[in-house]
Parts: structure tokens; C-alpha cells; sequence
């Protein structure tokens, strides 16, 4: 037997993998994280096997699981962003793919245009299912800013980006005369460390990030009130007095309660406090002010760092402006100057260099 540099890095993905899913498979939240990186340990096994044992000739099982991996990236995808169980029994269809790809290896060009469509179609559904959290997000907590899985929208462009390379490396015949390097041993060399390197980040971001947020319900995620506000008046839903009521009321309990200060409000605890159902709050909201719940919680928060800024100018004081920022609800340093400009069309230095001009 002899082993190549990529057989190597086989190895090691194959233990980097079995480590992740080690380190995962008591987080029921990381079930479908726990599920790809075992998928992956056993890519590599048969990649190996087939490249050093001779197995391909037995029996050749590794372009089916091209078919395995966007459907298990799209679970793991669902799984960090809706609450509940990442993986269950209805979930079985994902599976009939990579499974009839099994049985069809020998017919390879079904199987890599099958795999080029899985990568498609999973991988949007993926990028839609992170736009809709953001969505739903906005509408249900004061603290979204802090929570816009950015970093999961990383992992989903390296991932599209490395099946992209791979895709281009295994079937692009007709690019390869163009650039020869693409079907060298080095490109396939190349391809697997990033592989190695894109499953240790999915391992440390899974278990450091998983923990940020709580999930959300699939109807938060799906349903309730998570469309952009409508800025065109001749569509937009119009206001009725019982919403312009309704707001009147969210409006004075969260004022006179300064509820807004607690840095991790939901639409739950507003709508307790207001006497109201979550979807009331949230189109009483939109109705009086068509902004959503954390736009219009952080424009009540910029209010009040306003007053406080106005105030410690008039006695003299000397107050940093993030510590106005983390008495009005703001957690994150970033989030305040992001939306103080938004609101106030400046920076807060500059508003208080403003303030301090016309004093």
C-alpha cells in the first residue's frame, strides 16, 4: 500500500470528524451536525479505500455522497435556527437521494448531475432559511443585532464555494484544457485540506455558537410576521383604530416601564406587559409606526440616549456615550453606533459635538 500526501489528509479528516462527533452527539441541537460529520468520517474512509485498497473496482461508493451533503448541511442549517428537534423521522425523504445514488454509482453522469442539482437546491434552501430568521428575528427580540448568524453565513459560502471547486475539479472536462492544474493531484491535495480545515471550523462554531439563542419556533420562523415592512402605500395594510389603540397601550407600558432597557425584550414579555398577543404587538406596530419590534425598541433606546446625552452635556458631565448606550438596552458597542447613525443620520460623537456646539 502505498500512501500519498492526499491520503494523509484523508486521515486526518477522518479524525477531526470522528473527534466532532464526539464532542457533539450529547447536543440534540447538533444532531444534524453530529450526522455530517460522521457522513464525513465515512466519505474519507471510502475515499481512502478506493484510492490505496483497490476498492473502487469493488464497489464505487464515494460520488454518492455528494449527494448526502447538501441535505445534511441544509438540517444542520435548520437545526441551529429553529427550536426543537434539528432531525426526526419525517426527515427520512433527504435520504432517498444519496440512497438510490448507491445503487447508480455505475451510471456516474446521473449521479454527478443529480449531485450538481442536490448543491442547488439544498444550498438555497439553506441561504432562504437564514434570511427568514433574520426576518423573524427582527419581529420577536430587542437584542437581533446581536444574533445575525453571520457567521453562519460564512460557513454556507465556504461550503458553496469548496463544492463549487469540487464540482469543477470532478466533472469540468471541457475547463481542464483551459487550465490543466484544475485536474492535477495538487488541486485534489488542495481541495481536501480545505475540506479538513472547513470541518474543524463547523466543529469550534457549531459548539461555541449554538449556544447563543435559544431557537425560534418553526411558525416564528415560517409564519408569523416576518415579511419586511411594506413601504408602498397603495399596498401597505391599513391602520384601523383598534391598532392605533392597541399601540397606544404597548406604547405607554413599555415607556412608563422603561421595558425597552432590558437589553434581551421579547415581543412575548412586550405583549405581556401590554395586555396584548404577540401578533397585536406586532401590528400595532406596524400600523403606528411601520417599523418592526426591534427596529421600533431601538428607536425608543436612541431616544433615550439622546435625553441622556443631552442632559450630561447641560450639567457638565463627562459620561461615555456606550455606558448612555448599555442604560438604554444596547448590549453590543457595534449594534448602537450602527443604528444611532441609522436614526439620527450621524455618528453619537458627532451628535454630541452637535449638542455641545449649540450649548
Amino acid at each position: 500500500m502505498t500512501l500519498h500526501p492526499v491520503n494523509l489528509i484523508q486521515i486526518a479528516l477522518m479524525t477531526i470528524a470522528l473527534l466532532g462527533v464526539v464532542l457533539t452527539v450529547t447536543r440534540p441541537r447538533l444532531r444534524a451536525a453530529t450526522a455530517l460529520l460522521a457522513m464525513s468520517a465515512a466519505w474519507m474512509m471510502f475515499n481512502f479505500l478506493e484510492e490505496t485498497a483497490g476498492f473502487r473496482q469493488i464497489w464505487l461508493v464515494t460520488p454518492a455522497f455528494r449527494l448526502a451533503y447538501p441535505p445534511l448541511v441544509y438540517l444542520l442549517v435548520r437545526g441551529m435556527i429553529v427550536a426543537g428537534n434539528p432531525i426526526g423521522w419525517r426527515d427520512w425523504p433527504h435520504t432517498v437521494p444519496f440512497l438510490v445514488a448507491l445503487a447508480l454509482t455505475g451510471h456516474l453522469d446521473w449521479v454527478e448531475h443529480a449531485a450538481r442539482l442536490s448543491l442547488i437546491l439544498y444550498g438555497a434552501a439553506s441561504l432562504w432559511l437564514v434570511h427568514r430568521f433574520h426576518l423573524a428575528i427582527r419581529e420577536i427580540r430587542s437584542d437581533a443585532g446581536t444574533i445575525r448568524l453571520r457567521w453562519l453565513v460564512v460557513i454556507l459560502a465556504i461550503y458553496l464555494i469548496d463544492q463549487l471547486f469540487d464540482t469543477l475539479r470532478m466533472d469540468a472536462g471541457w475547463l481542464h484544457a483551459l487550465w490543466p492544474w484544475l485536474n492535477s493531484s495538487s488541486a485534489y491535495l488542495v481541495q481536501s485540506v480545505f475540506s479538513v480545515l472547513l470541518a474543524a471550523a463547523m466543529i469550534v462554531l457549531a459548539i461555541r455558537r449554538a449556544t447563543l439563542f435559544d431557537g425560534l419556533s418553526a411558525d416564528a420562523v415560517f409564519y408569523s410576521g416576518a415579511e419586511p415592512v411594506s413601504t408602498d402605500t397603495a399596498t401597505a395594510r391599513p391602520s384601523t383604530e383598534a391598532d392605533m389603540g392597541a399601540f397606544g397601550r404597548l406604547d405607554t407600558a413599555i415607556r412608563s416601564e422603561a421595558l425597552y432597557s432590558e437589553p434581551r425584550l421579547t415581543r412575548l414579555e412586550a405583549a405581556q406587559a401590554s395586555g396584548l398577543t404577540e401578533r397585536a404587538v406586532s401590528r400595532a406596530i406596524r400600523a403606528a409606526t411601520g417599523r418592526n419590534f426591534n427596529d421600533y425598541i431601538n428607536h425608543l433606546r436612541i431616544q433615550d440616549v439622546c435625553a441622556m446625552m443631552a442632559g450630561d452635556i447641560t450639567n457638565g458631565g463627562s459620561r461615555r456615550l456606550i455606558d448612555f448606550a448599555f442604560t438604554a438596552g444596547f448590549s453590543s458597542k457595534s449594534v448602537f453606533n450602527e443604528v444611532f447613525k441609522r436614526e439620527m443620520g450621524q455618528t453619537p460623537s458627532a451628535y454630541a459635538a452637535t449638542l455641545r456646539g449649540s450649548d
